[in-house]
């Protein structure tokens, strides 16, 4: 069973809407913010009217760009195994952040590869989240934290590890398959922990164990200190919980379940983001050998929580054998593309909420191989389309990540280069919204 679209729905969804369906501003431009930054894959900004951007290095250096300069010091150097597709994943500031009066105010969060020498739980160093404290200083954070989840990882590509605060509070984590080609384990479908023994449909059985991979994960950092629960698959190790599992979890009270699953059946999640304005979740899932695919989660969605891999490659069959011979009920995705044109590794980014007018309420999002970057927009009856923007060199790792600051303002980062940019249009910007005075 799968939630089917209409037919004249589908040919939308998969479609690249035509350029002058889009309204992008001519003058529109990526404008150089900094470069000389290590392998940046990702721009974040706390909620605290500094506004600074912090730039998220893989090597592990998150650096700040405050008052128009990168600041020599990293604020942070998270230890990590870097190299290939791992190394420091993604970041997220507590809500509360610089926020006096609240609690956890002076919290945030760090998605890595943990270095080798640490224990791991698989046969790859785990993929985790840690939770760290900003010093007295603003631009420069305590040098220890504190282990809150562990993934096992099989392989070092595939980590997803991208990370954001929903607008329910919880803290939201993508992951990674493992890394194994077709995922031939079955990790994206289990909900319980399994086995690299090459049947999928052996979910629960086993050793050693994997679990939590090929998913979208949510979970309460704020309520923590408790008991480890069976359920509780990501604190193996870790005493007292670092975190709790939000009650309305899909999978709260079934027996044999990792509770930390939010959605299942992803591929390689590498960059996901929250949309501003309405809550909605949106996924950029790397594909397989064909296709490259973006989702979907509207907020409180009713959607089953399957999305897909292993059983299709984006709106495509993939797989037809053991448990996708009859496969859970399946949400496809809104846009994909094909490999086409040396294409091969969907960034995704971010539902443009800033300053530049026109682009409100696009999702604008990228290929790391070819350079070339995305406009999407609703064309109706609840399908997307998208053209192309813009085309730059290829090379695997350009336009690698995306990130908003505290305005809305949308930046990329290219990480062969080390340089991060903005998109600016002098002609068509709310130049009072820019400024972050929109309220």
């Amino acid at each position: 069973m799968k939630l089917s679209l209409p037919s004249f729905a589908l040919l939308g969804l998969l479609t690249c809407g035509a350029a002058s369906a889009q309204t992008v501003p001519p003058d529109l431009d990526l404008e150089l913010v900094t470069g000389s930054v290590n392998s940046p894959i990702a721009v974040r900004a706390p909620a605290d009217g500094s506004g600074r951007i912090f730039i998220v290095g893989q090597n592990g250096a998150i650096r700040i760009f405050k008052n128009g300069a990168l600041l020599p010091t990293p604020f942070l150097t998270v230890p990590v195994d870097f190299g290939g597709e791992a190394g420091l994943l993604g970041m997220a500031f507590h809500p509360n952040y610089g926020k006096p009066s609240l609690p956890h105010n002076n919290e945030f969060y760090v998605a890595f590869n943990r270095p080798d020498a640490d224990p791991s739980i698989g046969s790859s160093p785990d993929v985790a989240i840690a939770r760290y404290t900003v010093s007295a200083n603003p631009d420069i954070a305590n040098a220890s934290g504190t282990l809150v989840l562990r993934v096992p990882d099989i392989a070092s590509n595939h980590n997803g590890g991208d990370i954001h605060f929903g607008p329910d509070g919880y803290l939201y984590m993508s992951t990674g398959d493992g890394g194994t080609q077709g995922d031939p384990h079955g990790f994206a479908m289990c909900l319980w922990k399994k086995a690299a023994d090459n049947t999928p449909g052996n979910c629960g059985s086993g050793t050693p164990t994997y679990f939590l991979m090929g998913k979208i994960l949510r979970i309460d950092v704020d309520n923590r200190g408790g008991a480890v629960t069976a359920d509780m698959c990501g604190s193996q190790g870790i005493s007292p919980a670092q975190y709790s599992i939000p009650a309305d979890n899909p999978q709260v009270g079934t027996s044999n379940t990792c509770d930390e699953i939010w959605l299942r059946g992803f591929r390689n999640p590498w960059r996901t983001s929250f949309d501003r304005d309405t809550g909605d979740f949106w996924i950029g899932d790397v594909g397989q050998g064909s296709w490259e695919e973006i989702s979907l989660r509207t907020l409180n969605s009713p959607d089953p929580t399957f999305y897909g891999w292993r059983c299709y490659e984006g709106a495509h069959n993939y797989n037809s054998s053991n448990v996708c011979a009859t496969p859970p009920a399946n949400v496809f995705p809104v846009m994909e593309y094909s490999h086409a044109g040396n294409r091969c590794a969907i960034t995704g980014g971010f539902r443009y909420r800033g300053p530049i007018t026109p682009l409100d309420g696009m999702y604008i999002f990228s290929d790391a191989c070819t350079s070339e970057i995305f406009m999407g927009k609703p064309a109706g009856g609840g399908t997307w389309s998208y053209t192309e923007w813009r085309d730059d060199a290829d090379g695997y790792g350009t336009y690698s990540g995306f990130g908003e600051d505290e305005a809305g303002n949308l930046y990329v980062v290219h990480t062969q280069d080390g340089e991060v940019y903005k998109f600016v249009s002098p002609q068509s910007t709310d130049l009072i919204f820019a400024d972050g005075f929109d309220n």
